[in-house]
């Protein structure tokens, strides 16, 4: 589907991860000639269970981000479906105070958009596993169902639900979005196409879902940042996690059915049920306040599931699901193919209160080290960023940005807070409700 021939469009949307596959194709419907503009060229593997985010990936990109003191890389999905091709499939939607928080009309406005959205995805429930059940065993009438997108042994993305070429939408792959273009040069005017490696597209209405990363890479490689008044990539948001370390007799016997890494042939296992089908959801005393978690019960270890990974312990994951630490997405041509340097939220209160929780866990599991020890919590992160672009901030109500004509912006950069769950789900109800509000106001 490579085919940079496009001169002109009504609408150009720059990423065709899970809010980019809801825009074009609801804009399409509306009327609107639409390009979604994909940079990857490669398509995930379909099979559920498969996380495709090895070392050998050919749908992933890779951004460096720093933790503390601790260097990560976080990847994201470079293919049709976005990270939603690549990750694990988690369904759940915000709780009703959260969306309180974000004003006092999303509570109906996201209803609206999640029935949408779920009704395109259809997420099921799958019965829980052995690890599941001995974490719920553990912490009783604490534990709850995490619906999945998959359907037949096959995972369904938002580029399969929502279908945007059987909408007339033109998807274009392989295409790598460099810039913005603005009329007369001026930045911050109104916006009226994409510069690409070679080519442009020109469009009367630019969106922009490339993804919380790649949507801040974007505007500040534009010129649309602090220094235009928009504080892209300030403050944002992530849930941080521990993993502990299973007891071998945690981990269930092998039962797989071959998926394929692409490009390499190798096998790699997968489950019959899902990587996490439940969490327990707990509520702690904390440093500012109840802090609220999830205890992930990863069904078996990633090497499992992840194509190219080497083999590690079985680890199950406790997740602060209402830090208090903020990040930052700033400039930085230096630091890897993206452009900007991405610092996770890093704050000492957030560290006690999972120091705090990760102990009160591997009690209740009974987990200890050879020497009867609590287990050593890692660091980690869920890879759920949010809040680079946010509503109020950066972009209005509708995801317009603030005082540009011709620009918007859908993905998981809008997000005035980071739910208390996991955002895929979130992300496409926002992305049907944003659509909505672009058509009622549409002009093609």
């Amino acid at each position: 589907m490579r085919a940079h021939g496009v001169r002109a469009a009504d609408v150009v949307v720059v990423g065709a991860g899970p809010a980019g596959c809801v825009m074009a194709r609801r804009l399409a419907e509306a009327g609107a000639e639409v390009v979604l503009l994909e940079a990857g060229s490669d398509r995930a593997p379909a099979r559920a269970g498969v996380l495709d985010i090895g070392p050998g990936s050919r749908v992933v990109s890779r951004h460096p981000a720093t933790l503390g003191s601790s260097a990560v890389e976080l990847p994201r999905g470079r293919t049709l479906g976005g990270s939603g091709a690549v990750n694990g499939g988690y369904c759940a939607p915000a709780r009703p105070s959260d969306l309180a928080a974000w004003g006092p009309d999303w509570p109906r406005r996201y209803e609206v958009g999640l029935a949408r959205a779920t009704e395109r995805l259809r997420p099921r429930l799958a019965p829980a596993g052995l690890v599941a059940s001995r974490v719920a065993a553990a912490f009783p009438g604490r534990v709850s169902a995490i619906a999945q997108a998959r359907r037949d042994g096959r995972r369904v993305t938002a580029f399969d639900a929502w279908d945007p070429a059987g909408a007339g939408v033109r998807v274009v792959t392989g295409a790598t979005v460099r810039g913005l273009r603005w009329v007369g040069g001026r930045t911050g005017g109104r916006c009226d196409g994409v510069v690409l490696d070679d080519d442009e597209i020109a469009a009367r209405q630019v969106i922009l879902s490339a993804g919380s990363i790649g949507t801040a890479a974007l505007l500040l490689g534009s010129g649309i940042g602090p220094e235009s008044g928009h504080p892209v990539g300030r403050g944002t948001q992530e849930h941080p996690e521990v993993l502990l370390a299973l007891p071998a007799e945690w981990t269930p016997a092998r039962r797989t059915r071959a998926g394929e890494s692409p490009g390499t042939g190798s096998a790699v296992e997968v489950p019959v049920e899902p990587l996490l089908s439940h969490v327990v959801r707990l509520a702690l005393p904390g440093p500012t306040g109840i802090a609220e978690f999830e205890v992930r019960p990863y069904a078996v270890p990633l090497h499992r599931v992840v194509p190219g990974l080497a083999p590690q312990p079985h680890r199950i994951g406790v997740a602060l699901m209402n830090p208090v630490g903020r990040g930052e997405i700033t400039r930085n041509s230096g630091v890897g193919s993206s452009g900007v340097r991405v610092v996770l939220g890093d704050d000492a209160r957030d560290a006690a209160a999972l120091a705090g929780a990760a102990g009160l866990v591997a009690d209740r599991l009974g987990i200890t080290r050879p020497d009867g020890g609590r287990p050593g919590p890692v660091p980690s992160t869920s890879q759920h960023l949010s809040g680079s672009a946010r509503i109020g901030e950066v972009v209005d109500g509708s995801g317009r940005v603030l005082g540009c004509e011709g620009l918007l912006v859908a993905d998981a950069s809008v997000l005035p807070s980071l739910p208390r769950c996991g955002p895929y789900v979130s992300v496409l109800a926002v992305a049907e409700d944003l659509a909505a509000r672009v058509i009622s106001g549409a002009s093609w």
